[in-house]
């Protein structure tokens, strides 16, 4: 009789200790999916919860679970019509965002709550409360998203402000030839000889004309393509493109030096624009006597290099270790927003690169960008 009852302790504490057992693994099995899955879409992570919950009550070949979060349903594979119910509010900041229900499609002896085990009340709670946090994280996110491609947004049409001066030179010119060219022709239209020299010029004008606005265009683009199979030449080619006529102005020798066949890195073309154009106008503007402003790419291992160097003024060793900080300027803070290097940093960091610095006063400044290699 004692041997009995011990042996009926002894399976209870058992059977006790596989449900608390089963209730550890699905909140460790939600944490992992929050970790994991951060970049998935937020109905893909909330499915998943769904579908590892049944696994964690005290009878999971019977139990089905649906959430229901926003007004968007998920259930558990395969879902049947519930007989017995067990539900939990999704509360979010105070405000009652949905549910979480587990139900049994079966009988079940009666227990605490109905069929099941007060334990899993505190577990369907529990999950309810994770589900919320995880809700929060991914909106809160979302949010800094848009606030730092808002920032980079603004940053860019901050540059363009820059180099305004140089675009309206090189637009001049050719609109400029234009009109003078189209002037001659109307004028003289018995000189057929000369004709087609004027319209050659004429269309080679206009060219330049439309490559400038093109380049200005993609650069101050708001709504930006995602990322692809980019090289980085190309990139470099373009974005020095509309600062060549401010640095022939102000006397500064553009030094080109770029690897052949360079590796393609996978990042957004706009963003790897914005990065060359804001450390030249750096460089540039930190050489108002004119200098050399060096550009060199090459490949090391699994990575691609851009370095930007120029022979200006340089930066001193107090102010080094903040020039990423946002808002932070060595230059006049009117004209200047202090965004340029903190938006080139988190650009780069974002496709898992580095970026470092090195300066001396009166020597210049060397910037140095390494990016993972599109395999």
């Amino acid at each position: 009789m004692v041997k009995s009852h011990r042996n009926k302790k002894f399976n209870h504490i058992k059977a006790s200790l596989k449900e608390r057992i089963k209730e550890l693994e699905c909140l460790y099995n939600i944490l992992q999916i929050s970790v994991e899955k951060q970049n998935f879409s937020l109905n893909e992570i909330v499915q998943d919860i769904v579908n590892i919950l049944p696994q964690a009550w005290q009878y999971p070949k019977i139990t089905s679970a649906r959430i229901i979060l926003d007004r968007e349903e998920y259930r558990s594979i395969p879902y049947r019509v519930p007989l017995y119910t067990q539900e939990s509010e999704i509360l979010i900041k105070g405000k009652n965002r949905g549910r979480i229900e587990i139900s049994y499609f079966r009988e079940s002896p009666i227990l605490d709550e109905g069929p099941f085990l007060k334990e899993e009340r505190s577990l369907i709670n529990n999950v309810a409360r994770k589900l919320a946090l995880i809700v929060i994280s991914f909106e809160e996110r979302k949010e800094r998203e848009i606030l730092e491609s808002k920032l980079i947004h603004a940053d860019r049409l901050a540059t363009v402000g820059e180099f305004t001066a140089g675009i309206a030179h090189e637009l001049n010119e050719p609109i400029g030839s234009i009109l003078g060219f189209a002037q001659l022709i109307k004028k003289d239209a018995a000189a057929y000889a000369h004709i087609k020299n004027d319209l050659d010029k004429i269309i080679n004008a206009s060219i330049h004309a439309r490559e400038v606005i093109r380049k200005v265009m993609t650069f101050s683009r708001y709504n930006e393509k995602g990322s692809e199979k980019i090289c980085l030449n190309n990139i470099l080619t373009d974005g020095i493109y509309l600062l060549e006529s401010r640095c022939k102005k102000e006397n500064i020798e553009i030094v080109k030096t770029l690897e052949e066949n360079l590796p393609a890195v996978f990042a957004n073309a706009v963003q790897l624009n914005q990065i060359v154009v804001n450390l030249c106008v750096n460089s540039i503007q930190a050489m108002p006597d004119g200098g050399k402003l060096i550009l060199h790419t090459y490949s090391n291992k699994d990575q691609v290099v851009l370095v930007v160097q120029d022979t200006g003024t340089g930066i001193s060793e107090d102010k080094l270790p903040k020039i990423f900080d946002p808002f932070f300027t060595t230059k006049d803070s009117e004209t200047n927003t202090g965004l340029g290097l903190s938006v080139v940093h988190g650009i780069v960091t974002s496709y898992k690169g580095t970026i470092s610095v090195e300066s001396n006063l009166g020597m210049g400044t060397r910037f140095e960008i390494a990016l993972p290699v599109k395999k």
